[in-house]
């Protein structure tokens, strides 16, 4: 079992170099895979990368407190966890097809395992910032049928476009609401109009698309 005296592991083994570095951990059933991304993600010196020796499955009993983000496979015993893993989860898949239901799970950014490792750096510090981060050979699995370029029914407003990059960003329609000092019904009102322009029917679809049409920038 992940013991308590391990969950401090990243902590003392990931020093703090400076006030930018993302502290990494990963984790997952697949040893030369966890061992792969650690390669690849520390060579890049604003990272801090521990590996944890350890099956996805036993996160579940475990408050990963130390790393800024969780890195793991897309398997489908974690897909389960995520809603009891405390920090930002970044999961690696395999297979494109649950993508969507990665996203629906809780994921904050889904990527493949072959993407280039400019990429993978790319999607945590994203995701360390708080984004919602989806690999762009992903985005079809999530919107199956897009609109194209010229998928808005109407132009959004210049309000609904501040609400759709406050989306983009990974806030709540709560927080959105305090950020631009307008009511919660509001922020809902404006969300609908979104997925209507969009023609899409959830945040995650209005999101994907409108960065695909370059409404936002992830």
């Amino acid at each position: 079992m992940f013991s308590r005296s391990q969950l401090s592991l990243a902590a003392h083994v990931l020093p703090t170099l400076h006030s930018d570095s993302v502290r990494v951990a990963l984790a997952g059933r697949d040893a030369l895979a966890r061992a792969a991304l650690r390669a690849t993600l520390g060579s890049y010196d604003d990272l801090l990368v521990e590996e944890l020796d350890t099956d996805a499955r036993l996160l579940s009993r475990v408050r990963v407190v130390a790393p800024d983000l969780l890195v793991c496979d897309a398997v489908p015993h974690v897909l389960e966890l995520l809603p009891r893993i405390e920090c930002p989860v970044l999961l690696v898949l395999h297979d494109p097809r649950v993508a969507h239901e990665a996203l629906a799970a809780g994921a904050r950014g889904i990527i493949l395992r072959d993407a280039s490792p400019r990429r993978v750096h790319a999607a945590v510090r994203a995701v360390s910032e708080g984004l919602t981060v989806v690999d762009e050979e992903l985005s079809g699995a999530i919107v199956p049928h897009p609109r194209g370029d010229a998928g808005l029914v109407e132009p959004l407003t210049h309000r609904e476009g501040e609400v759709m990059q406050l989306l983009a960003d990974g806030l709540t329609n709560k927080e959105i609401a305090s950020r631009l000092g307008i009511s919660d019904h509001t922020v809902k009102f404006h969300v609908n109009g979104i997925l209507g322009k969009l023609g899409v029917e959830t945040r995650t679809e209005a999101v994907v698309h409108a960065a695909r049409l370059g409404i936002v920038v992830l």
